[in-house]
């Protein structure tokens, strides 16, 4: 049975890094157990590609107790580094881990879980080093243990660096972040010149919960000074919004 799977929080749920968190803290101690010939590293990834990893768990082949993941990698970007797995001090022909792993496929979606094992190639120099799921944009993945870095000249991994996001893929960022300044701009409008008595009431609550300084001196939500002073907020609000786009226009990829 998959590990994911037999977890109603990572299945049911998008992984967020909380819960991960706290799934894996209750499994890591086997995960981290060491003896004379091996020692305890820790787990990343590297996502390449432009889709979203949703979760990421290693595996001791045949033990579902002995494992350690990561929580989501977004598209370009690495994982930060976590506790832990056991390999072997020493490199040997033989050493397998199983990687089990799924991408993102939005809120209404099931999960859609790969399970694949890998051989983990030579340590470089000879140095274990933190064991490393590499997601590759042709589909492919890799997995290696080094002591050093991406970008160092002894670098396992087939692309020594980084990620770097596409002209396309960037441009795609840039459109959905000026699409929601858009969005904004809009209500801010609306707001600074015809808000309904529902819009004033809601600010008149929100003033009263986060700024109750706003409010003071006024007689209430439909105070004449009040329905003026939101107006003009909002109104600064929209230029400050249409400057912030301007500047996004000059900046797109």
């Amino acid at each position: 049975m998959s590990l994911f799977s037999s977890l109603n929080t990572l299945r049911l749920v998008r992984v967020t890094s909380a819960s991960l968190s706290i799934v894996l803290a209750l499994l890591l101690p086997a995960a981290c157990a060491r003896t004379d010939d091996t020692v305890g590293v820790s787990v990343s990834a590297i996502n390449y590609t432009d889709k979203e990893l949703n979760g990421f768990i290693f595996e001791q082949p045949g033990s579902e107790t002995r494992v350690a993941g990561g929580v989501p990698v977004r598209p370009f970007q690495g994982a930060g580094r976590m506790c832990c797995f056991s390999l072997p001090k020493t490199w040997r022909p033989g050493i397998k881990v199983q990687l089990e792993y799924d991408w993102w496929q939005g809120e209404d979606k099931p999960r859609q879980y790969i399970t694949k094992e890998f051989e983990v190639p030579p340590y470089p120099d000879g140095q274990v080093g933190t064991l490393w799921a590499l997601f590759y944009p042709d589909g492919s993945v890799e997995v290696v243990s080094s002591d050093f870095a991406p970008g160092h000249d002894k670098w396992p991994g087939k692309i020594n660096g980084g990620p770097i996001p596409t002209l396309e893929y960037r441009r795609k960022v840039w459109q959905e972040d000026y699409d929601r300044l858009q969005q904004q701009a809009n209500d801010f409008a609306h707001m600074s010149t015809s808000p309904s008595n529902k819009d004033i009431e809601e600010s008149w609550k929100f003033d009263m919960a986060r700024r109750p300084e706003a409010v003071q001196g006024f007689r209430g939500p439909q105070d004449p000074r009040y329905i003026e002073q939101v107006r003009t907020q909002f109104a600064e609000s929209f230029e400050s919004t249409k400057l912030r786009m301007q500047q996004m226009e000059r900046d797109r990829p």
